[in-house]
């Protein structure tokens, strides 16, 4: 039996990897030779993570686990055969794990800015703190990416540090108990934050917002949300708000099924965050899922572990503090502690693949 996993990040690489033993032949399309673990990008881009510890290459992994790896992009489904750029891939099943793309919500010139959202964009913007030593820098975006960039700048360069928010607060999607305790930890750090801001544009020296003021600055990152990616804004399939609309077994219909940030998954009244922990329950439930149809086994549904209403997650805000989440409580921890745990799961992840 054919399985075609298109996006080899968290959710399609590990679901190959956790069904690898299971009687099916898989065959990986992405267009990057490496899987890439975004949660370290902070750390990179703040001199702290290695290279080494970001990434693993697919296709060694791929010829350990028996799949096949076909590096080309995904262009469009036609009926049980995915088209890539040059070659085509039938199968029995497909799974769609394509991630997210950058969000820049039609803001002008935002060329000008640098993002975290890539390995290779984080290469960039690291090569530019290097070589230019930036002392003003501006975050646009204060999700986990955004507020853990903050915090590693703020302890790694001497620079003014900004946070910009159109929000009310910092971490909007999370608790405000978790704000506040994440604005204390920024602030202790000397991060300036400005909530309730919204920027109209981006020059190459300063940061234009709707109220006619500006600031000037030496770096923009842009950090501000994602959106569904061209190829699944394509695809002729159930979606809400974009995404692709999958029930509680993490299918689309018939043959297809979709995991990781691409999906809306929401089952019970909960849905699913768009997050590393969540794509890699989904593809490790997927896993099982298809070693139960094969075998003709009754399914379970999946049940969501981190959602919108009760988030988890373990937020670095430099090297000797983190606040650990975990639905409406929240810890600070002023210690290496959390922080360590943290990078040691990211770290840890990769490293399955190598």
């Amino acid at each position: 039996m054919k399985v075609a996993v298109i996006g080899g990040g968290i959710a399609g690489a590990e679901l190959i990897r956790v069904a690898a033993p299971c009687p099916l032949e898989f065959t990986l399309i992405e267009p990057k030779k490496q899987i890439e673990m975004q949660a370290l990008y902070p750390e990179y881009l703040g001199g702290v993570a290695r290279l080494q510890d970001l990434a693993a290459p697919l296709k060694p992994f791929c010829e350990r686990v028996g799949a096949h790896h076909i590096q080309e992009k995904a262009l469009r489904l036609e009926g049980s055969t995915v088209v890539c750029e040059r070659s085509q891939v039938e199968f029995d099943y497909a799974v769609i794990a394509t991630g997210a793309a950058q969000n820049y919500f039609g803001i002008r010139g935002v060329e000008n800015t640098f993002s975290i959202n890539t390995l290779e964009e984080t290469k960039r913007a690291r090569r530019f703190v290097e070589d230019n030593y930036p002392e003003r820098i501006m975050i646009m975006g204060s999700g986990l990416t955004g507020v853990e960039a903050a915090s590693i700048l703020a302890e790694s360069l001497d620079a003014s540090i900004y946070v910009i928010e159109a929000r009310e607060r910092v971490l909007p999607q999370f608790s405000a108990q978790t704000s506040e305790l994440v604005e204390r930890a920024l602030s202790k750090r000397g991060v300036n934050i400005l909530t309730s801001t919204q920027v109209a544009e981006v020059k190459k020296d300063c940061i234009m917002f709707t109220d006619d003021t500006c600031l000037d600055c030496d770096m923009a990152i842009w950090t501000a949300g994602v959106k569904p990616s061209q190829f699944i804004q394509d695809l002729d399939l159930p979606k809400k708000n974009g995404w692709l609309l999958v029930d509680p077994y993490l299918n689309l219909k018939s043959n297809l099924f979709a995991i990781g940030d691409c999906a809306w998954v929401e089952i019970d009244g909960r849905l699913a965050t768009k997050t590393g922990l969540e794509a890699e329950r989904q593809a490790k439930y997927l896993a099982r899922h298809l070693s139960h149809l094969i075998k003709g086994r009754a399914l379970e549904r999946y049940s969501v572990r981190a959602s919108t209403d009760s988030q988890v997650a373990l937020i670095s805000l430099g090297s000797d503090c983190a606040v650990g989440v975990v639905g409406k409580t929240c810890i600070g921890v002023p210690t290496r502690l959390i922080y360590s745990l943290k990078s040691w799961i990211d770290k840890s992840f990769i490293k399955r693949f190598k």
